[in-house]
């Protein structure tokens, strides 16, 4: 068993693996800014909480000022002010393994260019950054603060890794769509859920139905879905991510589940980390982008063009 630091640990994804580490018998200090008699309290923004890395083996930083895609840029320098302070402590404190919860939004301009991947081109971890997830519906949204943040912590990451000559070795997550909870498919709505749309919104949505790739809702739904990364396969990625022996003192993998259609490459996960999906969003029963949302019968991605 190991002793791993956990941020943002009250977190969707974080209280995710703070379970599954605890079940495998690990030592999990967990770090929130929010008071919770499991763990400390802790402002990543300023110094001061660095004695809880002593001994630390593994950090998990899911930790964000506001870890939504709506984030604005002030919300997006204070991010990036708490990951390098937390990469910075941890290459101090000389911790062997930092997984840095990255976002598919690092990638996001590329949906523009196709949704599926008979559409563009596949997007791998060598793929040009693209910051910046861009929709209309159900309200606008601009998710390039969020994802400036993120892109500036695996550069960091990149850096501090070749720096520390691997000594302290960083794997950044791109982590796709995983929801809260049971993170089901059928739940997987481009609109979160049908309450969350006024009726002023769904007039929107029906005039604006098979136009671009940030107001059609059908391929908004299939952008996102395609991107699912099921709990199964988002607690493999982050134990791989642990426990692989550093090559590189650097790596960054697509932590989505292998749905098929999908433009994001799973597989460069399994040469750096071992990663090896088992689930995909197209077998399974799932909403499509209309208004009632109609469940798709399970069926194999075809590739039609959206």
């Amino acid at each position: 068993p190991k002793k791993v630091l956990v941020t943002g640990a009250l977190g969707n994804l974080a209280g995710k693996i703070c379970r599954n580490l605890s079940d495998q018998g690990h030592q999990v200090v967990l770090l929130d800014c929010k008071p919770h008699q499991m763990s400390h309290v802790a402002d990543l923004r300023e110094t001061g909480w660095e004695n809880h890395l002593k001994g630390v083996d593994t950090v998990f930083h899911f930790a964000a000022q506001n870890p939504f895609p709506h984030a604005t840029w002030k919300d997006s320098i204070a991010s990036f002010d708490m990951t390098a302070n937390v990469f910075y402590a941890a290459v101090a404190a000389k911790v062997r393994r930092v997984v840095f919860a990255s976002s598919n939004h690092v990638m996001g301009g590329h949906k523009e260019e196709g949704i599926n991947c008979n559409d563009a081109k596949m997007i791998t971890p060598d793929t040009d950054p693209f910051p910046g997830t861009k929709a209309d519906v159900p309200s606008k949204i601009d998710s390039t603060p969020y994802a400036c943040a993120k892109l500036y912590g695996e550069r960091l990451a990149r850096s501090l890794g070749k720096l520390t000559g691997g000594r302290t070795s960083f794997v950044c997550l791109r982590i796709g769509w995983c929801r809260d909870g049971a993170n089901l498919p059928s739940t997987l709505s481009y609109a979160g859920g049908a309450e969350e749309i006024t009726d002023a919104q769904e007039k929107y949505i029906t005039k604006m139905r098979g136009t671009s790739t940030t107001n059609d809702p059908h391929k908004l739904s299939d952008w996102y879905q395609l991107m699912w990364l099921s709990n199964r396969d988002l607690l493999q990625v982050c134990n791989c991510a642990m426990k692989a022996e550093s090559k590189q003192g650097f790596t960054i993998v697509n932590a989505m589940s292998k749905n098929s259609g999908s433009r994001w490459d799973v597989s460069f996960g399994l040469d750096s980390i071992g990663y090896s999906p088992q689930d995909d969003v197209t077998e399974h029963a799932r909403p499509d982008g209309d208004l009632n949302l109609s469940v798709r019968k399970p069926q194999l991605f075809v590739g039609s063009k959206l």
